[in-house]
């Protein structure tokens, strides 16, 4: 019944290949490096023949796949989330730089130059993210074909078991083929539930007390519990139950659970208790951020105005009557208002306060318009707002006005921090998720936001862009 699944990535054959070309990547580097300083010696100076950099190059390799290795680059699990890819990757490239440091250290007599090693730590970070970023793609594309895919079940009901529904249906790139459904909670012998459920063309597997054999049966290799309904003490039972040999668990957070995901659990005398992340950032990492969001908004002003700014304007004229850009008052940080740039994309007749479209066929929405909304090109002049400092780059998007004022207290927590050009629900399901879960994304950026994850959203939104998934 398992076919083989999670095989193809636990793949000691799969592993062996990314070895060998890793290690001729990291030769590559290397020797690159040396070259790279060759080719620049008039303005660096004289540099030493090659011999001492071939004399290094195995050690080189070796460290290089040791690194590799510690990071856990050739372990191939199936991740619901790979948004903690760009950070492994740059902490694994900082380390191979590290790395070579304390081998010319310990070889002080080859006289290996400093701008080699530079330039080989910046070669091997190049490296990594696109042999990973190349990984990635061929992995999705086979899943997505249906190979290599792993077959779960959802065990609960009410709206976290639909929500997981929803997610391994409409991501198949996360490697799951959803077998059925395990009914267990409140909800479970609700007739709504059960009929919605049917609906939707997904079989009830049995009782959740038969999990064992279930799983035995149906051959599976992942259950999700969205089980937040339960008492503590039948939660417990069930994650008993579910303790099955070489199938993992993976327990649904609701809204709590996600915001407290990275709180840091403390002991009050002997009880122990999660306290959460009050969400500010270290000043220095604060400057970063603004270091970051001025510099992205420059090079991309420049980029923009050069390359691509009259080509847009000239195709929303011929498309529609009315201005290229678009203003629109809109609340940051705090509750200030500010002027909102985009490129028109809608008629000029619309409502510009008027709910946005949420429909690739909104009659609102000109021809023109919606090839801009799908590549996200319209959002280019908010730039000029990051610059400005209304924005940053990264952050809840900023909602307009007559929507805020019917913000609950608790959702008016969003104006805490600045809105932000791109942010994590746009990266991971962008418009195509219900509001609810866009709020619970905002508040888990708000909670745990730090400068590394920025770069890290920032990293995730040019494939996100690419794609177009979500995007009206």
């Amino acid at each position: 019944m398992n076919g083989g699944g999670r095989s193809l990535w636990k793949s000691r054959w799969l592993s062996v290949a990314l070895v060998i070309v890793d290690a001729a990547g990291f030769a590559l580097c290397w020797m690159g490096a040396y070259w790279l300083r060759v080719v620049v010696t008039p303005l660096l100076g004289p540099i030493n023949e090659p011999d001492p950099y071939l004399t290094v190059l195995s050690l080189m390799v070796v460290v290089g796949l040791a690194n590799c290795a510690a990071f856990g680059l050739y372990v191939h699990r199936r991740r619901l989330s790979s948004l903690n890819r760009p950070s492994i990757l740059l902490r694994a490239g900082y380390h191979w730089l590290l790395y070579i440091v304390v081998v010319a250290f310990f070889f002080k007599e080859l006289d290996l130059g400093r701008s080699v090693i530079l330039f080989a730590g910046m070669l091997g970070l190049v490296y990594l993210f696109a042999a990973r970023t190349a990984l990635r793609a061929v992995k999705e594309r086979a899943l997505r074909r249906g190979r290599g895919t792993v077959r779960a079940a959802i065990v609960g009901s009410g709206h976290l078991a639909v929500d997981v529904k929803g997610f391994l249906q409409n991501h198949p790139e996360t490697g799951f083929t959803l077998v059925g459904w395990v009914p267990c909670g409140s909800g479970s012998d609700d007739p709504g539930m059960r009929e919605r459920i049917a609906r939707e063309g997904i079989a009830v597997l049995g009782d959740w007390h038969d999990l064992p054999e279930i799983a035995r049966r149906e051959g599976l290799e992942d259950i999700f519990l969205a089980i937040g309904d339960l008492e503590p003490a039948e939660q417990l039972s069930l994650m008993s139950a579910a303790d099955i040999p070489e199938v993992s668990v993976h327990v649904v957070s609701n809204i709590f659970d996600v915001i407290v995901e990275r709180g840091r659990v403390e002991e009050v005398s002997t009880i122990p208790v999660t306290t959460l992340r009050d969400g500010r950032m270290p000043l220095h990492q604060e400057l970063l951020k603004r270091v970051l969001d001025f510099s992205c908004a420059a090079v991309g002003i420049v980029v923009w105005l050069v390359f691509l700014h009259w080509w847009i304007a000239i195709g929303i004229k011929r498309d529609s009557p009315g201005p290229v850009l678009f203003a629109q008052d809109r609340v940051g940080k705090g509750g200030r208002v500010f002027r909102l740039y985009k490129y028109r994309t809608m008629r000029p007749e619309a409502d510009p306060y008027a709910v946005a479209p949420m429909d690739e066929e909104d009659p609102r929405v000109t021809r023109f318009g919606r090839w801009l909304r799908r590549t996200s090109l319209d959002e280019l002049p908010q730039l000029l707002n990051v610059l400005r400092g209304d924005m940053s780059m990264v952050g809840p998007r900023p909602e307009m006005p007559f929507v805020v004022e019917q913000y609950e207290p608790w959702q008016r927590r969003r104006l805490d921090v600045k809105p932000g050009l791109t942010g994590l629900w746009q990266v991971i399901g962008r418009k195509n998720l219900p509001l609810h879960l866009n709020i619970q994304y905002d508040f888990y950026y708000i909670k745990n936001r730090s400068f590394l994850l920025d770069v890290e959203i920032l990293f995730r939104t040019i494939p996100a862009v690419l794609k177009g998934r979500g995007a009206f």
